[in-house]
């Protein structure tokens, strides 16, 4: 394994009350904060802007003076040691093509962004760097993975502990060890950051169930005592309901009932709960994309003013330059898709605990591979076969594999079959 790191720990998706929410954008916060500052400086229409801005370094040398230090002290986590991240031998140069940051929402109340806190929250985020398609996988917080604490100390266990084991290290480590990934960078958001986010953009419009209505309202009393904010109970639902910052993060914590995508897809239990946080993401996105510079200003208010001393609502190991950087990526985002991890598992009890179990570590790990970078037949590393040769003796959980690929090998099987009959 190549060196660096921090320790993983489990993240799952199936139970619990805490304010989750989600870790939202890594990537939409990071716009947010150097779009304001364009905005407010320069009054050029959005792509003139990108390309007037991407070539100019005068630009860019100004931005560095106004506003580059206010970004370190209150956003960027300085402290963030990028040559600790572990990641393991032999991956695919295919990799190469694409940009992952993962995304943590964490259950802290005040400034415990380093560790200390769960990330309910972990979403992989992945730009292609040739389409400028964005893809994002959801890692069920419950799921059962090999954490490796500061100390050293392995365990198997829910990969939402990695966060409070050891920080961003410790679950960016985790993420790269148990699923053959390069991330380096992240963005962690808790309960207040998403709220104020989403108010600054003007809030979200959802098509809300009567059930997910009854869930928004009885979450919102908790959401309320957590972030000291207020918002009203939701009178109505149906088509395109509008939720407001602590509203929408009511919503995204709803696990008891089904989420129902736009594209008709069904998603129960923690796999809603993820489905609608990417969902809200994406309409966050697209909100960002098409935002006036009145919004925009809000928005870099909220993170560059609201991160204090005493509290934190977001940060990330960025540099204030690779935000700059990404910013005509953001622009250009074109969302590809959306799906939890592990698209095959188990959900039995492990020393007390309900566990999220992939049905086949090594398959699954393929699978996010031919999601991720469409890659086909991915051969995991040497790592996460150890890895998952160990959770299928611990747990007793086979490999499953998906209805398509059982189909195809059927398939397969009886084409071998009808050729050595013919011979």
């Amino acid at each position: 394994m190549k060196t660096s790191g921090k320790k993983k720990t489990g993240k799952k998706t199936v139970p619990t009350w805490k304010k989750l929410v989600l870790a939202l954008e890594s990537i939409v916060v990071v716009i947010y904060v150097a779009m304001t500052v364009l905005f407010v400086w320069f009054k050029h229409d959005r792509n003139g802007f990108i390309t007037y801005f991407s070539a100019n370094p005068i630009v860019r040398m100004y931005l560095n003076k106004t506003t580059k230090t206010d970004y370190e002290e209150k956003v960027q986590d300085m402290d963030y040691d990028k040559d600790k991240v572990v990641i393991n031998d032999g991956l695919s140069e295919n990799m190469e093509t694409y940009r992952n940051i993962a995304l943590f929402g964490i259950d802290s109340r005040g400034s415990e962004f380093d560790d200390g806190a769960h990330s309910d929250t972990i979403i992989v985020l992945s730009i292609n760097n040739k389409t400028k398609e964005v893809r994002m996988a959801s890692i069920y917080r419950d799921t059962m993975l090999k954490v490796v604490d500061e100390d050293g100390d392995v365990s198997y266990t829910k990969c939402n502990s990695a966060f409070f084991k050891g920080g961003p290290e410790c679950a960016i480590n985790m993420l790269n060890t148990n699923l053959d990934l390069d991330i380096t960078d992240y963005v962690v958001v808790n309960f207040n950051g998403l709220a104020n986010i989403i108010d600054a953009l003007g809030g979200i419009d959802v098509n809300l169930t009567l059930d997910e209505q009854f869930y928004v309202n009885g979450y919102l009393t908790e959401t309320r005592l957590i972030t000291g904010m207020d918002a009203p109970d939701l009178l109505t639902y149906g088509e395109n309901t509008h939720l407001s910052g602590l509203q929408a993060t009511a919503y995204c914590r709803i696990r008891y009932v089904a989420f129902y995508d736009d594209d008709g897809t069904v998603y129960n239990n923690d796999m809603g709960r993820t489905a609608r946080q990417r969902s809200v993401i994406k309409k966050l996105v697209d909100k960002a994309k098409t935002a006036g510079a009145s919004q925009m200003i809000s928005v870099a208010q909220t993170i560059f003013n609201y991160n204090t001393e005493d509290e934190k609502v977001i940060g990330t190991s960025l540099s204030f330059n690779e935000v700059l950087d990404l910013i005509p990526y953001m622009l250009q985002f074109s969302l590809s898709g959306s799906e939890g991890f592990p698209f095959t598992c188990d959900t039995p009890t492990i020393n007390g605990a309900s566990m999220v179990v992939a049905e086949g570590l090594s398959y699954n790990v393929t699978k996010l591979h031919e999601y991720l970078f469409d890659e086909k037949g991915y051969e995991p590393s040497y790592t996460v076969e150890q890895v998952s040769d160990y959770l299928e003796t611990y747990t007793g959980v086979p490999t499953v594999k998906l209805a398509e690929d059982r189909e195809k090998e059927k398939n397969d099987y009886s084409g071998y079959s009808s050729d050595e009959e013919e011979e």
